[in-house]
């Protein structure tokens, strides 16, 4: 659905998705996990809201602003570097990451307290994944399974989740999205997304397999009120449904359409200039 704004092309957006997906489905037969096995529970995705202290909020506004007046300056001295939003978006997002330490270990304590069911944490950065390890050791055995644990420890330690030995398992999403058995859990806490929402689906099923006695599992996003991480979800939702309704599924998206996106709504709620989108050429491919 793209389309011409005056300055270049627009490629947000879909249309004719009823046809698309009457026109792949003659060559292509595709089954959703739970069409095929029945016995799977539910699941139920949710956004939990953090809301941030008003310092917080301030050295969120600060970040937010130091991109702008180094957009400012790169505009006026022709120097805009090529990887600029991408950059900005990231540090953003890894920002609100950091602010959600706090919420997702009273989270997850609180849930055990209650529950006394163990709990799966993802998140993307290596200091987000670390402060919630350290503010949660000493109350709850904690371990993790990232990039750099080896294929071995990482074994043992599903094998120790599985047996009721670790409350918290705190994951890279991208490290612990495929192949791994997590049952013993029917939650997972995501701290920060992911640009592609089948890495995310990926990493839910770690609880959502065969095996899983619970009738419901629960995924649980944790949003920062005010912040990017309301805009990415938006976003993300809305991608989520374009695929769904042409493949019944979720194939992956490139980060690109969601950078996009993402962009245009944060300047369609004036957090950013309009100009910044103009001047970056966003829209050139998707």
């Amino acid at each position: 659905d793209a389309q011409h704004n005056g300055w270049g092309w627009d490629f947000k957006g879909s249309s004719n998705e009823d046809e698309l997906h009457e026109r792949t489905r003659a060559f292509g037969i595709r089954r959703l996990k739970k069409e095929v096995m029945d016995e799977l529970p539910d699941k139920i995705r949710q956004i939990v809201d953090v809301y941030p202290t008003v310092a917080e909020k301030r050295h969120y506004n600060n970040v937010q602003r130091s991109w702008m007046n180094e957009y400012s300056m790169h505009k006026q001295n022709g120097t805009l570097p090529a990887g600029f939003v991408l950059n900005m978006l990231t540090e953003l997002r890894h920002h609100c990451g950091l602010l959600k330490v706090g919420a997702t270990v009273e989270w997850v304590k609180e849930y055990n307290e209650m529950t006394g069911k163990p709990t799966i944490i993802f998140a993307h950065h290596k200091d987000v994944v670390d402060s919630i390890i350290e503010e949660l050791k000493g109350e709850l055995s904690v371990r993790r399974i990232t990039g750099d644990v080896s294929a071995e420890r990482r074994q043992e330690r599903v094998d120790a989740f599985q047996a009721g030995k670790i409350d918290v398992m705190v994951c890279s999403t991208v490290a612990a999205k495929e192949g791994l058995t997590l049952t013993a859990a029917d939650t997972v806490v995501f701290v920060e997304r992911e640009w592609t929402p089948a890495w995310e689906e990926q990493a839910e099923d770690r609880v959502n397999r065969i095996g899983q006695d619970a009738e419901t599992v629960h995924a649980v996003y944790l949003s920062v009120a005010g912040t990017i991480d309301e805009r990415f979800n938006t976003v993300v939702e809305e991608k989520r449904k374009v695929i769904q309704s042409i493949l019944d599924g979720g194939d992956v998206v490139e980060w690109q359409g969601i950078a996009k996106a993402l962009l245009q709504s944060m300047v369609d709620a004036g957090e950013l200039p309009a100009e910044l989108i103009r001047d970056l050429g966003v829209g050139g491919k998707e």
